[in-house]
């Protein structure tokens, strides 16, 4: 909790300084975002760690393969990543790009998702 408040605060100071940047150096105000939001996710990576043990805690409990879940996980780091550039992309003024970084992200979800798509199709040819 402690970090998203930290996080939070840090977006914000940030927001507010790019806005005074960007009116008279917009290039800065770009790379100063670009800078906050790789340091944002950088102080996230610790809480990645909790994440992933719990994820191979339920992965142990379910006795599930691991194909099952490695998508699922792929694909949440895809969202995020094409979410943030896509932002970027529209914050520099560059609509059709962030356009474009939401479509590859989508493509990239669906072809991580292909192995887990093909086990449900398995299982349901092997129910007929």
């Amino acid at each position: 909790m402690d970090t998203v408040i930290r996080m939070a605060a840090l977006c914000l100071v940030c927001a507010v300084l790019t806005v005074l940047v960007k009116k008279n150096n917009p290039e800065m105000g770009m790379l100063l975002a670009l800078a906050v939001c790789l340091v944002v996710l950088a102080a996230l990576m610790g809480t990645l760690e909790e994440i992933n043990a719990f994820v191979r805690q339920m992965m142990d409990a379910s006795n599930l393969p691991p194909d099952i879940f490695v998508p699922l996980i792929k694909t949440l780091g895809i969202a995020v990543i094409s979410r943030i550039g896509a932002d970027l992309c529209r914050d520099a003024g560059q609509a059709a790009m962030a356009s474009l970084m939401e479509m590859v992200g989508s493509f990239g979800a669906v072809l991580v998702s292909l192995p887990l798509f093909n086990a449900v199709w398995e299982m349901l040819q092997s129910m007929l």
